[in-house]
């Protein structure tokens, strides 16, 4: 097994240092040079014992395109609210649910987490499970249990607004090498029709 050993350098992050002392000091509630002494050698320790994987960001900001991935969370966020509501105050029967398994092709952990985080936040969808990239070799894939779901085309259509908002947001945020790539795994299991677009 080749396990990578990683130096000191490489497993404490001082970013993640910073935030574990900020954390330590905001559950103490007091601003003291034992709290900030305490806070940074437990930091030290957790960082150490416990790394992190590396994320490699490979971020490219677009303010434009970040306003409409907004205003079309939005726009969802608002239908999706008013589906609940209709559910919820519906005369008969209670509406069945279904999981369905979404798989994704960003092959970034923090694309997948940022998907999951933006469906997640719509009414209706909640995200039961997510598998990362990094752990299934490239391919990440969500779980998603959707409200108001019992067909197989209404599994399909959550399906497709969950490969959606992955467009917009490798759209939005993936450098041209790892839209590139996205564009890659879309074509090899036939869902370029909803990745859409040759460049970013």
């Amino acid at each position: 097994m080749n396990a990578k050993v990683l130096s000191l350098r490489e497993r404490v992050s001082v970013p993640m240092l910073v935030w574990l002392v900020v954390l330590w000091l905001l559950l103490w509630g007091d601003l003291s040079w034992a709290n900030v002494l305490s806070g940074t050698l437990l930091g030290l320790l957790v960082t150490i014992v416990l790394p992190l994987p590396t994320v490699r960001f490979g971020l490219r900001i677009r303010p434009l395109r970040i306003l409409l991935l907004l205003g079309r969370f939005l726009v969802d966020l608002f239908a999706a609210s008013a589906q609940v509501a209709w559910l919820a105050v519906r005369p008969g029967q209670q509406p069945r649910n279904s999981v369905v398994r979404v798989p994704l092709h960003s092959g970034s952990d923090l694309f997948v987490t940022m998907t999951a985080e933006l469906v997640s936040l719509v009414p209706g969808s909640v995200v039961v499970e997510i598998g990362a990239p990094s752990a299934l070799g490239g391919q990440g894939s969500i779980y998603i249990h959707a409200l108001g779901v019992d067909s197989a085309e209404g599994r399909e259509e959550t399906r497709r607004n969950v490969l959606l908002t992955e467009r917009r947001i490798m759209r939005t945020f993936a450098t041209p090498q790892a839209y590139a790539e996205y564009l890659d795994r879309c074509r090899a299991d036939g869902s370029d029709a909803l990745c859409g677009g040759s460049r970013p």
